[in-house]
């Protein structure tokens, strides 16, 4: 018998029991987009972000324009690294709502989850929640790594889809971007053939806050069929109600996608109470005993470890030292979460050899000194 909801609903329909089993057989995929991250205070993302980089302003000194798309055209060229520097300002602050949502998915055991947004909100919320998890994303124009370890549900893949904030040159900002990413799928090298093989074996597909109405999203489909031949035969799911009904036949038809008019806040919700019922949430990690037994870490003893190169060390003992001095801690923590992030990606991406030496060594020393920076201002909790 299928599990259903427990009233009337927009989601009663769905077929809970298939896809728990695709989750408990790791053959479900999440696919997140813009929408389903709120921002700041709640509302759409994207008007938060074009309000934040003042990208309507027909003064802008970089922007020429910011189009309804969400492409940008920049007055110069090389004016995309100051927007770019802006962007990363406006991802690195807090979102608490989307970050509640997102703690909800982080017990959720997908293997898989693709982004559509360059932010790595989600991955901060593993690192709050402490669940394991690996980054990576679509570098377009270079040969992906050929490193690659299987995502499961205990160390999920979270895959950014569009190009990742740290790294600029990967980001697919205006049309000339978007088209070089297109020109770089149908060269099929920039992601590794054992994740396309992964794809592979999906069943289902979940798709919550994607950007139905541009016009680009019906070609990301078909970029995703170019990576997954099997793609016809997988079960695809998603939300939404659409005003235009030759939108919705488009995508029904066309695309076989499965709609529900429902919010992603009630689906995730329904899909976490769903988990709990039949026993699928992964449990809640428990403290580490060894950081409630360590003494009260000494500012000058973290010095000392980023003196010897032990950065890993030194933003744990951070960690520690901001957890004992809540909630007046609350928002340098808030920034030491941002920065165990970063730090945590930068090794990935060492590690997948996708940065280049020099790189490495300047976004080391941006991180060294943003972390002495929050030491320092920590002294004065």
């Amino acid at each position: 018998m299928l599990n259903k909801t427990s009233a009337t609903t927009p989601l009663e329909n769905v077929d809970w029991d298939d896809i728990l089993e695709t989750l408990q057989e790791q053959r479900c995929v999440l696919f997140l987009g813009q929408g389903a991250c709120e921002a700041p205070g709640g509302g759409d993302i994207q008007s938060a972000l074009s309000q934040w980089l003042d990208s309507d302003n027909p003064d802008h000194p970089y922007i020429h324009v910011h189009n309804p798309d969400g492409f940008f055209l920049f007055k110069k060229r090389f004016h995309n690294r100051k927007v770019i520097a802006g962007m990363k300002q406006f991802y690195s602050r807090p979102f608490p709502e989307a970050e509640a949502q997102f703690a909800r998915i982080t017990r959720i055991p997908f293997s898989m989850i693709f982004s559509l947004t360059p932010d790595n909100i989600l991955a901060r919320t593993f690192d709050v929640m402490g669940y394991d998890y690996q980054p990576d994303f679509y570098f377009r124009k270079r040969k992906a790594s050929e490193h690659f370890e299987k995502p499961n549900k205990q160390k999920p893949l979270i895959y950014n889809l569009l190009g990742n904030i740290e790294e600029p040159e990967s980001l697919v900002l205006t049309h000339s971007d978007f088209f070089d990413y297109l020109e770089s799928v149908f060269e099929a090298n920039s992601m590794n053939q054992r994740l396309k093989d992964e794809l592979e074996q999906m069943e289902r597909f979940i798709f919550l806050g994607l950007p139905y109405e541009k016009w680009y999203f019906q070609l990301l489909l078909r970029v995703l069929a170019l990576h997954t031949e099997k793609f016809k035969d997988i079960e695809r799911f998603a939300l939404r109600e659409f005003e235009n009904p030759q939108l919705q036949k488009l995508y029904t038809e066309e695309f076989k996608i499965e709609f529900f008019p429902a919010r992603t806040p009630e689906f995730i919700g329904e899909l976490y109470r769903q988990c709990e019922t039949n026993g699928l949430l992964k449990p809640l990690t428990a403290p580490d005993p060894a950081e409630a037994a360590m003494p009260d870490p000494s500012p000058a003893a973290m010095k000392e470890l980023i003196a010897s190169a032990e950065t890993d060390e030194a933003l744990q003992l951070l960690k520690v030292f901001l957890a004992r001095r809540k909630p007046r801690s609350h928002p340098l923590a808030n920034d030491l979460v941002v920065l165990r992030n970063q730090h945590h990606l930068l090794r990935q991406r060492d590690m997948r050899g996708t940065i280049d030496s020099r790189d490495l060594s300047v976004e080391n020393n941006q991180i060294t000194a943003r972390l002495l920076e929050l030491i320092d201002q920590a002294q004065n909790l």
